[in-house]
């Protein structure tokens, strides 16, 4: 039996709004490649996806997945779908033969039909053969159609984001616990890994971020079996999934008494995410957050040690990314509006390569009236043994 994760109607709902859109666009279907978009659509879930897989939404009618054999038993146990929506390939098929064939047994019109030309799982000779093989309909640009609906989380989806929260939060404090100098990387990598799976988390759709001294000051530093030293800033980040909704958390620690130059930069960039969080709500653009966020770095005259994006949309995640910054990210000069129900991860960072890096990140949903911030570690630079 099924073990949906959501009630069946909120899936028929999404992919009433997906068939709405095809519809008002007059394409009579559209192929789905990305497996948050196919998760989101219908529940299936694997880490099986880097085998190819298509979810064929038509605009009238039920979706078909074509999936490999070996997969058929977690369609069973997670998805919303019934065995006769599943087309099987095994090994030695051509699945994308198999993809077009279905989308003529179907009986879908000849016509326009969408295609997620920005999804990592759709490659490039596969793409080519599709068009091929469907020589009689035309492909088009479908990207961000599922996507659009995927931005505003539901009721039931931020129960999962707050639940993924805590576990953040347990896998984050046990992280810092374990940093003593002496230790290395990989024992404090290893309490946060504990405790995120004690907590109730499952797999991540990126690695856990702990590095210290030098290494800290350089983005995406993963444990590296460096012993930690005195006087070192150390950088960490981890998130939490649980039904593959995510929540993400950055702290940053020091061992002994810091100097005043990392004290300045870890007061900076708590008071940019500060200003970026106290700007947040309905009927502000992604750009005026971002402006918050990085015109306080800017004052302080330390924008070359950040010169990113502030934050990104995040929810739903495979590897290899936790986020979902292709579907929105809170960036210099970008026009979208937030909206109640938008479920942000902001982590503003100061590094200065291969020397030193300090970031502080919440994760928050956009309220009626403001935000609500889902993490709940103390904002500051964690002293250890000072």
């Amino acid at each position: 039996m099924a073990q949906l994760i959501f009630p069946i109607e909120e899936f028929q709902n999404r992919v009433s709004k997906v068939q709405r859109e095809l519809q008002s666009k007059d394409w009579p279907a559209m192929l789905v490649h990305t497996p948050e978009n196919i998760f989101y659509l219908t529940g299936y879930q694997s880490p099986g996806y880097y085998m190819y897989q298509c979810l064929i939404v038509p605009a009238h009618g039920e979706p078909k997945l074509v999936l490999r054999r070996g997969e058929l038993a977690n369609v069973e146990t997670y998805s919303c779908l019934s065995l006769d929506q599943v087309v099987t390939y095994e090994d030695t098929n051509d699945p994308v033969e198999m993809t077009a064939d279905t989308v003529k047994d179907m009986g879908i019109p000849e016509g326009s039909i969408g295609v997620e030309t920005g999804s990592w799982f759709l490659q490039v000779r596969n793409y080519k053969k599709l068009a091929a093989c469907l020589d009689k309909y035309s492909l088009v640009d479908g990207q961000g159609t599922v996507e659009a609906f995927r931005v505003i989380k539901s009721v039931n989806e931020l129960a999962y984001i707050r639940q993924a929260c805590k576990v953040t939060d347990a896998s984050m404090q046990a992280g810092l616990d374990a940093i003593q100098v002496g230790a290395n990387e990989d024992e404090a990598a290893a309490a946060m890994f504990s405790a995120m799976i004690l907590a109730g988390g499952e797999y991540l759709g990126m690695e856990p971020f702990i590095s210290s001294g030098n290494r800290s000051g350089n983005m995406h530093a993963a444990w590296g079996h460096k012993v930690i030293g005195q006087g070192e800033t150390l950088l960490l980040e981890v998130a939490g999934a649980v039904n593959r909704y995510h929540g993400a958390l950055m702290r940053a620690a020091y061992t002994g008494q810091p100097s005043d130059e990392i004290k300045r930069v870890s007061e900076v960039c708590i008071a940019s995410l500060n200003a970026a969080i106290e700007t947040i709500k309905p009927g502000v653009t992604a750009g005026e957050v971002d402006q918050a966020c990085r015109g306080t770095i800017e004052k302080a005259g330390m924008y070359d040690l950040f010169r990113k994006r502030t934050g990104y949309s995040i929810g739903v995640a495979f590897a290899p990314d936790w986020g979902e910054g292709h579907i929105m990210s809170l960036q210099r000069d970008d026009e979208r509006v937030l909206q109640p129900g938008m479920v942000f991860h902001i982590p503003p960072a100061l590094r200065v390569p291969n020397q030193y890096g300090v970031g502080f990140s919440e994760t928050l949903v956009v309220t009626e009236t403001g935000c609500e911030i889902l993490t709940s570690l103390p904002r500051e630079l964690t002293i250890i043994g000072g």
